[in-house]
């Protein structure tokens, strides 16, 4: 016999478990179900994990409601003030910096396994979340009256609405016909965790040049020792030459990439290699089903917005299905689901094309191109106006206009 839920989410990483615990919240029934057995095991720093998510204010506030983001120890965040990009080739300059913003900071970074094991310790206490881990779909079926799955556990489920929150290499995605506009990058990001020799002062660095686009992240710091996460983003070829160095020629690339800003001493976290394609599909909804997060759209890192994307869409999707469901309003129709797409793909279309430009831009080594470039970064850097904007953008608390 079928167990009934109000909603079945297929994916438990940051996304799908944070709107597990949101709509939870709202008293709705919550099946998650993964691959995954749930259990994250956190590295000891300074051996901080390569993959970190920067958190914008709309996020952090996002975090809270959900009771996370107090429950993460606060050696385990590090708060940025200021950004700094800069041209390797050549003198363009822009400094981001929250106190001419009138913000307290811009942002925090994380690692993604922190987030994601407070994220299970709120779902495990949660009566209204039933956890079907170790365990995956073998079929599905969709209507305007719900889901339907099998698990291969033997489980049948049923419930008003599917939400596929497998990422994106997404199965119901593809399974359910959705139309994409991707391609690749032409670039793979190298992550990795490394000690410098001098504090990053809550900044926050990125380089574009000849080198690639390397971003330095802040760390919190170990017995006065000075840490950063690093992404960067290099064409394939180039990746695997980074990734057959030694660690101390890498460390030495790393000091030059950086415009020899800080002396690198030593990788503490393996480097990983990530292949970068941008994706976004044509719809979000059909009648029993939403994307979320990277299953709907994935961009370039450069921005540093992935993880924001999907967090907007979590509170999108929670709000229109929780109104939903207190009008008694059945949570899968294609008339309740728009409104999810309606207030998503827009913001998302336009990151995913702001990004493609950037890309597009410093990708390019031509001296009419790089002197234009150059001058534009310059002026600006002039314009207090147009980076508040661009500011408050990027913590989600304006819209661009």
């Amino acid at each position: 016999m079928a167990k009934s839920y109000d909603v079945i989410i297929v994916g438990a990483g940051m996304v799908g478990a944070l709107s597990a615990i949101l709509l939870a919240k709202s008293s709705l029934r919550v099946a998650l179900i993964d691959k995954h057995n749930g259990d994250y095991t956190l590295s000891v720093p300074p051996a901080y994990d390569a993959r970190v998510s920067a958190i914008s204010s709309q996020s952090k506030a996002l975090l809270e409601s959900a009771n996370v983001w107090q429950n993460i120890p606060q050696g385990r965040v590090a708060t940025y003030d200021n950004i700094v990009v800069w041209d390797g080739l050549g003198s363009g300059y822009i400094d981001f910096n929250a106190g001419s913003a009138a913000m307290p900071e811009l942002g925090d970074l994380v690692e993604n396994t922190v987030l994601s094991q407070q994220m299970m310790v709120q779902i495990q206490d949660n009566q209204n979340i039933d956890l079907y881990f170790d365990n995956a779909l073998v079929s599905h079926e969709l209507s305007e009256n719900g889901a339907e799955v099998d698990l291969q556990s033997g489980d049948r489920l049923t419930s008003q609405v599917l939400i596929a929150a497998d990422g994106g290499g997404s199965k119901l995605r593809s399974e359910n016909d959705f139309s994409t506009v991707e391609w690749d990058y032409g670039h793979t990001a190298i992550a990795a965790t490394i000690e410098i020799d001098q504090p990053h002062n809550n900044t926050a660095w990125q380089s574009f040049g000849e080198e690639g686009v390397l971003a330095f992240l802040p760390l919190p710091a170990v017995d006065n020792r000075h840490f950063v996460s690093i992404v960067w983003c290099v064409p394939p070829e180039e990746a695997s030459v980074l990734k057959a160095l030694s660690d101390d020629a890498f460390c030495r690339r790393v000091h030059y990439a950086i415009n020899r800003r800080f002396n690198v001493l030593s990788i503490t976290r393996s480097r990983q290699a990530i292949p970068l394609r941008q994706r976004h599909a044509k719809e979000y909804v059909k009648s029993g089903i939403a994307l979320i997060g990277d299953a709907a759209h994935t961009i370039h890192p450069l921005a540093g917005q992935g993880a924001n994307l999907g967090f907007s869409d979590v509170k999108a999707l929670v709000d229109v299905l929780s109104k939903a469901h207190k009008r008694g309003e059945n949570l899968g129709s294609s008339k309740v689901l728009r409104r999810y797409q309606r207030a998503r793909m827009l913001d998302n279309v336009v990151m995913a094309a702001g990004m493609e430009t950037f890309k597009r831009l410093f990708s390019t080594q031509h001296p009419f191109v790089v002197q234009l470039r150059n001058t534009g970064m310059k002026s600006f850097d002039c314009n207090t106006s147009l980076k508040k904007k661009l500011i408050a953008r990027a913590a989600g608390l304006a819209s661009f206009s």
